[in-house]
Protein backbone atom coordinates (compact mmCIF):
# COMPACT_ATOMS: atom_id res chain seq x y z
CA UNK A 1 0.00 0.00 0.00
CA UNK A 2 1.42 3.37 -1.08
CA UNK A 3 -0.45 7.12 0.88
CA UNK A 4 0.25 10.17 -1.55
CA UNK A 5 -0.03 13.27 1.14
CA UNK A 6 -0.68 16.60 0.02
CA UNK A 7 2.39 18.43 2.00
CA UNK A 8 -0.31 21.26 2.48
CA UNK A 9 -2.21 19.20 5.07
CA UNK A 10 0.83 17.31 6.47
CA UNK A 11 0.40 17.80 10.13
CA UNK A 12 3.71 16.75 12.79
CA UNK A 13 1.38 14.40 14.88
CA UNK A 14 1.04 12.17 12.27
CA UNK A 15 4.83 10.85 11.88
CA UNK A 16 4.65 8.16 14.70
CA UNK A 17 1.55 6.82 12.25
CA UNK A 18 3.88 6.95 9.10
CA UNK A 19 6.55 5.42 10.82
CA UNK A 20 4.59 2.65 12.01
CA UNK A 21 2.90 2.38 8.02
CA UNK A 22 6.73 2.45 7.15
CA UNK A 23 7.43 -0.27 9.61
CA UNK A 24 4.36 -2.50 8.00
CA UNK A 25 6.11 -2.60 4.39
CA UNK A 26 4.46 0.18 3.31
CA UNK A 27 5.33 3.29 1.34
CA UNK A 28 4.58 7.32 1.26
CA UNK A 29 4.83 9.55 -1.46
CA UNK A 30 4.90 13.37 -0.58
CA UNK A 31 2.49 15.22 -3.17
CA UNK A 32 3.95 18.97 -3.86
CA UNK A 33 1.01 21.30 -4.66
CA UNK A 34 1.12 25.05 -5.71
CA UNK A 35 0.26 26.07 -1.94
CA UNK A 36 2.78 24.18 -0.39
CA UNK A 37 5.45 25.32 -3.51
CA UNK A 38 8.68 23.57 -2.56
CA UNK A 39 8.60 23.53 1.48
CA UNK A 40 10.64 25.41 3.11
CA UNK A 41 13.53 23.08 5.60
CA UNK A 42 11.57 23.95 8.91
CA UNK A 43 8.68 22.50 7.46
CA UNK A 44 10.63 19.09 5.41
CA UNK A 45 12.24 18.97 8.59
CA UNK A 46 8.85 17.70 10.71
CA UNK A 47 8.75 14.40 8.50
CA UNK A 48 12.57 14.04 8.59
CA UNK A 49 12.58 11.12 10.43
CA UNK A 50 10.31 9.13 8.22
CA UNK A 51 11.36 10.90 4.87
CA UNK A 52 9.09 10.21 1.90
CA UNK A 53 10.01 7.33 -0.88
CA UNK A 54 9.22 10.20 -3.53
CA UNK A 55 7.86 13.54 -4.60
CA UNK A 56 4.66 14.01 -7.01
CA UNK A 57 3.58 17.11 -8.32
CA UNK A 58 0.09 17.47 -7.60
CA UNK A 59 -0.18 19.53 -10.85
CA UNK A 60 1.78 16.62 -12.86
CA UNK A 61 -0.97 14.61 -11.81
CA UNK A 62 -4.39 16.37 -12.08
CA UNK A 63 -2.71 16.68 -15.70
CA UNK A 64 -2.59 13.25 -16.54
CA UNK A 65 -5.86 12.24 -15.15
CA UNK A 66 -7.29 15.09 -17.19
CA UNK A 67 -5.86 13.69 -20.39
CA UNK A 68 -7.17 10.14 -19.64
CA UNK A 69 -3.17 8.78 -19.40
CA UNK A 70 -1.72 6.66 -16.80
CA UNK A 71 -0.45 8.91 -14.05
CA UNK A 72 2.99 9.40 -13.19
CA UNK A 73 4.45 6.22 -10.24
CA UNK A 74 0.54 5.10 -10.20
CA UNK A 75 0.40 1.34 -9.10
CA UNK A 76 -0.65 -1.93 -11.05
CA UNK A 77 -3.63 -1.62 -8.64
CA UNK A 78 -4.64 1.54 -8.12
CA UNK A 79 -6.69 0.41 -4.92
CA UNK A 80 -3.28 0.14 -3.04
CA UNK A 81 -2.95 3.97 -3.18
CA UNK A 82 -4.69 6.22 -0.84
CA UNK A 83 -4.87 10.03 -1.38
CA UNK A 84 -4.77 12.49 1.28
CA UNK A 85 -5.88 15.60 -0.31
CA UNK A 86 -8.09 18.90 0.23
CA UNK A 87 -8.36 19.22 -3.74
CA UNK A 88 -11.86 18.02 -4.98
CA UNK A 89 -11.03 17.75 -8.53
CA UNK A 90 -7.99 15.49 -7.22
CA UNK A 91 -10.00 13.66 -4.80
CA UNK A 92 -12.93 13.20 -7.77
CA UNK A 93 -10.07 11.89 -10.50
CA UNK A 94 -8.13 9.90 -8.24
CA UNK A 95 -11.41 8.24 -7.89
CA UNK A 96 -12.41 7.47 -11.18
CA UNK A 97 -8.79 5.88 -11.30
CA UNK A 98 -9.38 3.53 -8.69
CA UNK A 99 -7.63 5.40 -5.66
CA UNK A 100 -8.97 5.36 -2.09
CA UNK A 101 -9.09 9.02 -0.47
CA UNK A 102 -8.92 10.58 2.60
CA UNK A 103 -9.69 14.24 3.32
CA UNK A 104 -11.28 17.14 5.23
CA UNK A 105 -14.00 16.79 2.24
CA UNK A 106 -15.52 14.73 -0.31
CA UNK A 107 -13.14 12.30 0.41
CA UNK A 108 -13.92 8.56 0.84
CA UNK A 109 -13.50 8.92 4.88
CA UNK A 110 -12.85 12.16 6.76
CA UNK A 111 -9.75 13.18 7.70
CA UNK A 112 -9.23 16.42 9.34
CA UNK A 113 -6.21 17.83 11.16
CA UNK A 114 -6.81 16.70 13.96
CA UNK A 115 -8.10 13.32 13.56
CA UNK A 116 -5.97 10.26 14.18
CA UNK A 117 -4.25 9.42 10.81
CA UNK A 118 -3.96 5.58 11.99
CA UNK A 119 -7.76 5.09 13.41
CA UNK A 120 -8.50 6.82 10.13
CA UNK A 121 -6.76 4.01 8.03
CA UNK A 122 -7.16 1.24 9.97
CA UNK A 123 -11.72 2.11 9.47
CA UNK A 124 -10.90 2.79 5.68
CA UNK A 125 -8.63 -0.59 5.30
CA UNK A 126 -10.94 -2.95 7.49
CA UNK A 127 -13.51 -2.25 4.97
CA UNK A 128 -11.61 -4.05 2.40
CA UNK A 129 -12.79 -7.18 0.90
CA UNK A 130 -11.27 -10.54 0.16
CA UNK A 131 -12.09 -12.28 -3.28
CA UNK A 132 -12.43 -15.91 -3.33
CA UNK A 133 -12.10 -18.39 -5.80
CA UNK A 134 -15.22 -20.21 -6.22
CA UNK A 135 -15.52 -23.21 -8.38
CA UNK A 136 -18.10 -26.00 -8.51
CA UNK A 137 -17.50 -29.30 -7.74
CA UNK A 138 -16.04 -30.65 -10.40
CA UNK A 139 -13.54 -27.78 -10.99
CA UNK A 140 -15.34 -26.95 -14.44
CA UNK A 141 -16.00 -23.61 -13.86
CA UNK A 142 -13.72 -21.39 -11.88
CA UNK A 143 -14.81 -18.25 -10.78
CA UNK A 144 -11.43 -16.07 -9.65
CA UNK A 145 -10.82 -12.28 -9.17
CA UNK A 146 -9.93 -10.21 -11.56
CA UNK A 147 -6.29 -9.29 -12.78
CA UNK A 148 -4.85 -6.19 -14.64
CA UNK A 149 -4.27 -8.69 -17.67
CA UNK A 150 -7.80 -9.59 -18.26
CA UNK A 151 -8.16 -5.75 -19.92
CA UNK A 152 -7.66 -6.98 -23.27
CA UNK A 153 -10.38 -9.86 -22.99
CA UNK A 154 -12.73 -7.44 -21.29
CA UNK A 155 -12.07 -4.89 -23.92
CA UNK A 156 -12.84 -7.64 -26.72
CA UNK A 157 -16.19 -8.99 -25.72
CA UNK A 158 -17.49 -5.36 -24.12
CA UNK A 159 -17.10 -4.24 -27.89
CA UNK A 160 -19.59 -6.17 -29.23
CA UNK A 161 -22.78 -4.48 -29.75
CA UNK A 162 -24.84 -7.53 -29.38
CA UNK A 163 -23.80 -7.44 -25.91
CA UNK A 164 -23.98 -3.87 -25.27
CA UNK A 165 -27.69 -4.15 -26.23
CA UNK A 166 -28.89 -6.13 -23.13
CA UNK A 167 -26.67 -4.97 -20.26
CA UNK A 168 -27.46 -2.01 -18.12
CA UNK A 169 -23.66 -0.30 -18.06
CA UNK A 170 -21.93 -1.45 -21.34
CA UNK A 171 -21.85 1.83 -23.85
CA UNK A 172 -21.52 1.29 -27.22
CA UNK A 173 -19.53 1.98 -28.94
CA UNK A 174 -17.02 0.73 -26.01
CA UNK A 175 -13.82 3.15 -25.47
CA UNK A 176 -10.53 1.91 -25.48
CA UNK A 177 -9.84 3.00 -22.07
CA UNK A 178 -13.22 1.57 -20.50
CA UNK A 179 -11.70 -2.00 -19.89
CA UNK A 180 -8.63 -0.44 -17.56
CA UNK A 181 -10.86 2.27 -16.19
CA UNK A 182 -13.58 -0.69 -15.35
CA UNK A 183 -10.99 -2.70 -13.73
CA UNK A 184 -9.70 -0.12 -11.38
CA UNK A 185 -13.48 0.99 -10.34
CA UNK A 186 -13.79 -3.07 -9.42
CA UNK A 187 -10.55 -3.10 -7.36
CA UNK A 188 -11.74 0.31 -5.83
CA UNK A 189 -15.34 -1.22 -5.14
CA UNK A 190 -14.05 -4.07 -3.50
CA UNK A 191 -11.53 -2.18 -1.39
CA UNK A 192 -14.32 -0.06 0.24
CA UNK A 193 -16.43 -2.77 1.01
CA UNK A 194 -18.84 -2.54 -1.49
CA UNK A 195 -19.06 -5.61 -3.71
CA UNK A 196 -17.32 -8.55 -5.29
CA UNK A 197 -16.46 -9.47 -8.65
CA UNK A 198 -15.06 -12.35 -10.62
CA UNK A 199 -14.02 -13.62 -13.78
CA UNK A 200 -15.72 -16.89 -15.35
CA UNK A 201 -13.27 -18.91 -16.63
CA UNK A 202 -12.85 -22.47 -17.44
CA UNK A 203 -9.80 -23.97 -16.45
CA UNK A 204 -6.99 -25.09 -18.71
CA UNK A 205 -3.37 -26.25 -18.44
CA UNK A 206 -2.25 -23.03 -19.14
CA UNK A 207 -2.56 -19.86 -16.25
CA UNK A 208 -4.47 -17.86 -15.97
CA UNK A 209 -7.02 -19.46 -17.40
CA UNK A 210 -8.95 -16.86 -19.86
CA UNK A 211 -11.62 -14.51 -18.71
CA UNK A 212 -15.07 -15.26 -20.70
CA UNK A 213 -17.32 -12.75 -19.01
CA UNK A 214 -17.80 -11.57 -15.36
CA UNK A 215 -20.28 -11.54 -12.37
CA UNK A 216 -20.46 -8.91 -9.41
CA UNK A 217 -22.15 -9.37 -6.47
CA UNK A 218 -23.14 -5.93 -4.62
CA UNK A 219 -22.77 -5.67 -0.90
CA UNK A 220 -26.86 -5.23 -0.63
CA UNK A 221 -27.05 -8.38 -2.25
CA UNK A 222 -27.58 -7.27 -5.96
CA UNK A 223 -26.43 -9.78 -8.67
CA UNK A 224 -25.16 -8.41 -12.00
CA UNK A 225 -23.10 -10.41 -15.10
CA UNK A 226 -22.32 -10.67 -18.68
CA UNK A 227 -20.96 -13.32 -20.62
CA UNK A 228 -18.82 -12.83 -24.18
CA UNK A 229 -21.07 -13.66 -27.18
CA UNK A 230 -18.89 -16.34 -28.24
CA UNK A 231 -19.93 -17.82 -24.86
CA UNK A 232 -24.00 -17.41 -24.40
CA UNK A 233 -26.11 -19.80 -24.35
CA UNK A 234 -23.83 -22.47 -22.69
CA UNK A 235 -25.14 -22.28 -19.03
CA UNK A 236 -22.12 -20.21 -17.76
CA UNK A 237 -24.17 -17.34 -16.14
CA UNK A 238 -26.87 -20.15 -14.44
CA UNK A 239 -23.49 -21.95 -12.79
CA UNK A 240 -21.98 -18.71 -11.80
CA UNK A 241 -25.18 -17.36 -10.86
CA UNK A 242 -25.47 -20.75 -8.82
CA UNK A 243 -22.13 -20.39 -6.66
CA UNK A 244 -22.44 -16.47 -5.98
CA UNK A 245 -25.56 -17.50 -4.92
CA UNK A 246 -24.25 -19.97 -2.12
CA UNK A 247 -21.54 -17.73 -1.71
CA UNK A 248 -23.86 -14.91 -0.66
CA UNK A 249 -26.15 -17.05 1.23
CA UNK A 250 -23.44 -19.91 3.15
CA UNK A 251 -20.84 -17.35 3.59
CA UNK A 252 -21.73 -13.73 4.07
CA UNK A 253 -25.04 -14.48 5.64
CA UNK A 254 -27.06 -11.85 3.29
CA UNK A 255 -30.41 -11.62 3.76
CA UNK A 256 -31.71 -11.53 0.04
CA UNK A 257 -29.99 -11.71 -3.22
CA UNK A 258 -32.09 -9.27 -5.74
CA UNK A 259 -30.93 -8.59 -9.63
CA UNK A 260 -32.96 -6.84 -12.69
CA UNK A 261 -32.71 -6.37 -16.13
CA UNK A 262 -34.30 -5.39 -19.32
CA UNK A 263 -37.24 -6.03 -19.93
CA UNK A 264 -36.28 -7.26 -23.44
CA UNK A 265 -33.70 -9.84 -21.45
CA UNK A 266 -35.46 -12.61 -21.55
CA UNK A 267 -32.01 -14.36 -21.47
CA UNK A 268 -31.01 -13.37 -18.18
CA UNK A 269 -34.63 -13.72 -16.78
CA UNK A 270 -34.49 -17.40 -17.52
CA UNK A 271 -30.91 -17.05 -15.57
CA UNK A 272 -32.93 -15.67 -12.40
CA UNK A 273 -35.56 -17.94 -12.40
CA UNK A 274 -33.63 -21.29 -12.78
CA UNK A 275 -31.51 -19.99 -9.73
CA UNK A 276 -35.05 -19.67 -7.48
CA UNK A 277 -35.36 -15.73 -7.52
CA UNK A 278 -39.24 -14.91 -8.29
CA UNK A 279 -40.22 -11.89 -10.20
CA UNK A 280 -41.40 -8.37 -8.11
CA UNK A 281 -42.46 -6.02 -11.23
CA UNK A 282 -40.81 -3.57 -12.76
CA UNK A 283 -39.39 -0.06 -11.78
CA UNK A 284 -37.79 2.96 -13.32
CA UNK A 285 -34.57 2.54 -14.53
CA UNK A 286 -32.08 5.33 -13.76
CA UNK A 287 -29.39 7.24 -16.50
CA UNK A 288 -28.66 5.01 -19.83
CA UNK A 289 -31.38 2.80 -18.11
CA UNK A 290 -34.45 4.05 -20.19
CA UNK A 291 -37.71 3.39 -18.99
CA UNK A 292 -38.50 0.41 -16.51
CA UNK A 293 -36.73 -2.30 -15.33
CA UNK A 294 -37.95 -6.12 -14.65
CA UNK A 295 -36.73 -6.68 -10.90
CA UNK A 296 -36.07 -10.04 -8.92
CA UNK A 297 -35.90 -11.27 -5.57
CA UNK A 298 -34.60 -14.18 -3.76
CA UNK A 299 -34.39 -14.41 0.29
CA UNK A 300 -32.18 -16.50 2.36
CA UNK A 301 -34.25 -19.47 3.17
CA UNK A 302 -33.85 -20.47 7.03
CA UNK A 303 -33.56 -24.31 8.02
CA UNK A 304 -35.53 -24.92 11.43
CA UNK A 305 -36.60 -28.20 13.52
CA UNK A 306 -40.25 -29.26 12.71
CA UNK A 307 -41.24 -28.02 16.33
CA UNK A 308 -39.43 -24.98 15.80
CA UNK A 309 -41.16 -24.62 12.30
CA UNK A 310 -44.72 -24.77 14.03
CA UNK A 311 -44.05 -22.16 16.39
CA UNK A 312 -42.65 -19.60 13.81
CA UNK A 313 -45.82 -20.37 11.58
CA UNK A 314 -48.27 -19.79 14.45
CA UNK A 315 -46.56 -16.78 15.24
CA UNK A 316 -46.28 -15.11 11.68
CA UNK A 317 -49.70 -15.88 11.08
CA UNK A 318 -50.31 -13.21 13.82
CA UNK A 319 -51.75 -10.03 11.04
CA UNK A 320 -50.38 -7.76 13.84
CA UNK A 321 -46.74 -8.98 12.80
CA UNK A 322 -45.44 -6.68 9.91
CA UNK A 323 -41.98 -8.18 9.77
CA UNK A 324 -40.42 -11.19 11.55
CA UNK A 325 -36.49 -11.49 11.64
CA UNK A 326 -34.79 -14.83 12.73
CA UNK A 327 -31.42 -13.98 14.47
CA UNK A 328 -28.65 -15.47 16.06
CA UNK A 329 -26.30 -18.07 15.96
CA UNK A 330 -28.77 -20.84 14.92
CA UNK A 331 -29.56 -18.65 11.65
CA UNK A 332 -25.89 -19.74 10.58
CA UNK A 333 -25.74 -23.39 11.01
CA UNK A 334 -24.25 -22.79 14.68
CA UNK A 335 -25.63 -23.62 18.16
CA UNK A 336 -27.45 -21.39 20.00
CA UNK A 337 -31.19 -20.85 20.62
CA UNK A 338 -33.69 -20.02 17.91
CA UNK A 339 -34.25 -16.22 18.17
CA UNK A 340 -37.30 -14.05 16.63
CA UNK A 341 -37.72 -10.21 16.43
CA UNK A 342 -41.48 -9.34 15.57
CA UNK A 343 -41.72 -5.87 14.33
CA UNK A 344 -45.51 -4.98 15.20
CA UNK A 345 -48.10 -2.43 14.01
CA UNK A 346 -49.64 -1.97 18.03
CA UNK A 347 -47.12 -2.05 20.07
CA UNK A 348 -45.99 1.00 22.17
CA UNK A 349 -43.16 -0.89 23.85
CA UNK A 350 -41.10 -3.87 23.57
CA UNK A 351 -40.13 -6.98 25.14
CA UNK A 352 -40.26 -10.61 25.45
CA UNK A 353 -43.52 -11.69 23.40
CA UNK A 354 -46.81 -12.75 24.88
CA UNK A 355 -49.27 -13.48 22.11
CA UNK A 356 -51.65 -16.51 21.67
CA UNK A 357 -48.96 -19.22 20.17
CA UNK A 358 -47.69 -22.43 20.94
CA UNK A 359 -44.28 -21.68 21.35
CA UNK A 360 -41.58 -24.28 21.42
CA UNK A 361 -39.60 -24.42 24.60
CA UNK A 362 -36.41 -22.83 23.45
CA UNK A 363 -37.35 -20.41 20.88
CA UNK A 364 -36.66 -16.60 22.32
CA UNK A 365 -39.41 -14.58 20.78
CA UNK A 366 -39.37 -10.78 21.33
CA UNK A 367 -41.59 -7.69 20.05
CA UNK A 368 -40.71 -4.51 18.92
CA UNK A 369 -42.19 -1.39 17.21
CA UNK A 370 -42.37 -0.66 13.70
CA UNK A 371 -40.73 2.30 14.66
CA UNK A 372 -37.26 0.27 14.78
CA UNK A 373 -37.22 -0.35 10.90
CA UNK A 374 -36.42 3.40 10.30
CA UNK A 375 -35.04 4.21 13.85
CA UNK A 376 -32.87 0.93 14.80
CA UNK A 377 -33.52 0.83 18.04
CA UNK A 378 -30.59 -0.33 20.76
CA UNK A 379 -30.95 -4.00 20.14
CA UNK A 380 -30.29 -3.70 16.41
CA UNK A 381 -27.07 -4.67 15.85
CA UNK A 382 -27.69 -8.44 17.18
CA UNK A 383 -30.44 -8.66 14.30
CA UNK A 384 -27.43 -8.27 11.70
CA UNK A 385 -27.15 -11.31 9.33
CA UNK A 386 -30.71 -11.91 10.39
CA UNK A 387 -33.48 -13.92 8.16
CA UNK A 388 -36.75 -12.51 6.90
CA UNK A 389 -39.62 -15.02 7.79
CA UNK A 390 -42.25 -12.08 7.36
CA UNK A 391 -42.04 -8.79 5.33
CA UNK A 392 -44.12 -5.90 3.70
CA UNK A 393 -42.32 -4.57 0.64
CA UNK A 394 -39.30 -3.91 1.11
CA UNK A 395 -39.38 -2.92 5.25
CA UNK A 396 -37.38 -5.62 6.70
CA UNK A 397 -34.40 -6.00 3.57
CA UNK A 398 -33.80 -2.52 4.23
CA UNK A 399 -33.56 -2.78 7.84
CA UNK A 400 -31.46 -5.51 7.55
CA UNK A 401 -29.54 -3.77 4.38
CA UNK A 402 -29.05 -0.79 6.92
CA UNK A 403 -27.32 -3.38 9.20
CA UNK A 404 -24.64 -4.44 7.01
CA UNK A 405 -24.06 -1.14 5.37
CA UNK A 406 -19.81 -1.07 4.68
CA UNK A 407 -19.68 2.52 6.07
CA UNK A 408 -20.75 0.97 9.62
CA UNK A 409 -17.23 -0.92 9.31
CA UNK A 410 -16.12 -0.34 12.79
CA UNK A 411 -18.84 1.11 14.22
CA UNK A 412 -21.32 -1.18 15.14
CA UNK A 413 -20.77 -4.45 17.56
CA UNK A 414 -21.31 -7.76 15.90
Amino acid sequence: MELLIEGGLWQPHWLVALQAWRGQGHRWQLLQSRRGGRYPENEAASWAACPPDGTLSASALLAAWLDGDEAPLMAEEPSHQILISASSALLTLAKESGLLTLGPVGADLTLGPDDDLTDVLRRLLARRLLIPALCEATGSLVLRPLRPEDEADIAHYCADAALARYTLNIPHPYPPEAARDWLAMSGRKAALGLGWTWALTLPEDSEPAPLLGVISLHWNGELAWWVGVPWQNRGLATRAASLVKSFGFERLQLPALTARHMPDNLASARVMGKIGMRYVGRRPGADRQAGELSHWRLDRPLMVAEDVRASLDSLLADPRVVVAIGHGDWTRGREGPPELALFMDDTESEGEVSLDAELASDLIVRRHPLSWLAQQGPLAWTHKHGVLLKERGELGLGYLLGLLDPASVGNRPG
